[in-house]
């Protein structure tokens, strides 16, 4: 539900950091955004205050989604530099995607990141409310960027065939298979180990937080730079460290957690509560991050234009 991200700010990064004139319209884009969605969200908020009932919370995160979705279609046009109107005579079946995987589903991922925020990391629910609006900045930026790019690939200046660049994980897995899965089923045992020493341990979440985040930073960094095909610099592997590799082991397991914990209401011993969610957490980015090293293979060229002989030749 996340990868997008990790492919616009790992993969496309360079491209998107380099038009200064962009990222200041980008930043415009978010806070009219996050104006224009006063309004909803103030509604939400409001009932958000102080709620605990599971299906109620449920609800109130389901208008925070859709209130993301003419959020990231505005973006889109905005960073696409076109009237929204023509591009959905154009590409409506993208948009309608957009609507739904970043306006809809990430909205509703975030949402609950933003809930695990404040039920473990400050402990307390009034400032939940607030933090909501970062739900619409997210679903901004990303849909701002996406159509940047898609502009860039219009223009002939970058290649990119649909949403956000039209490759799933699928295709990485012909290529080393067994490595693969060995990689993922190691982190995901090595998450479970740890979680099972850590949970008695470590028994506030913001400790959790910051342990999942160290120690499934560092398997996501090193799975990315073993499946790289050039070795990256030391620089390069502390950038992904601290992004995506510590930030995204905390996002995932603030968002599992708090289904696990406070939605699905489920009460495991410390150790196998741990145990459950640093398991997922490693499967989970270790995987993303072997494919955005994948889909950086043979980058100043096209990863595309490497022919499968090559490929196995890399991870052999």
């Amino acid at each position: 539900m996340m990868l997008h991200r990790l492919k616009l700010k790992v993969v496309y990064g360079d491209a998107l950091k380099a038009d200064k004139v962009s990222n200041r319209l980008k930043m415009r884009v978010i806070l009219i955004a996050g104006f224009a969605v006063f309004l909803p969200f103030l509604v939400i908020t409001y009932y958000l205050f102080s709620e605990t009932r599971v299906m109620k919370l449920l609800i109130i995160g389901l208008l925070s989604a859709l209130s993301c979705v003419p959020v990231v279609l505005y973006a889109y046009a905005k960073g696409f530099g076109r009237p929204f109107r023509e591009l959905w005579r154009e590409r409506p079946e993208e948009l309608k995607w957009l609507s739904i995987k970043i306006g809809f589903l990430y909205g509703f991922a975030l949402y609950w990141m933003i809930l695990g925020i404040v039920e473990f990391l400050f402990g307390y629910q009034s400032f939940r409310a607030a933090l909501i609006s970062f739900v619409a900045s997210a679903a901004a930026r990303d849909g701002f960027e996406i159509g940047y790019l898609r502009r860039l690939e219009q223009s002939g200046e970058h290649k990119m065939k649909i949403f956000p660049d039209g490759r799933s994980i699928r295709e990485m897995f012909p290529v080393a298979a067994q490595k693969i899965v060995m990689l993922v089923s190691t982190a995901i045992i090595g998450g479970a180990l740890t979680g099972l020493y850590l949970g008695p341990l470590l028994p506030d979440p913001r400790h959790q937080s910051v342990a999942v985040g160290i120690a499934v930073g560092v398997v996501a960094t090193l799975a990315y730079a073993w499946a790289l095909d050039v070795p990256p610099s030391r620089r390069t592997l502390i950038r992904y460290f601290i992004w995506p590799g510590f930030t995204m082991a905390v996002t995932y397991f603030l968002i599992l957690a708090y289904l696990l914990r406070i939605i699905f209401q489920i009460t495991l011993s410390p150790e196998m509560d741990l145990a459950l969610l640093m398991s997922a957490c490693a499967g989970w980015l270790t995987l993303e991050s072997l494919f955005v090293a994948y889909l950086q293979w043979g980058k100043k060229t096209s990863a595309s234009a490497i022919s499968n002989e090559e490929l196995k030749e890399v991870t052999s």
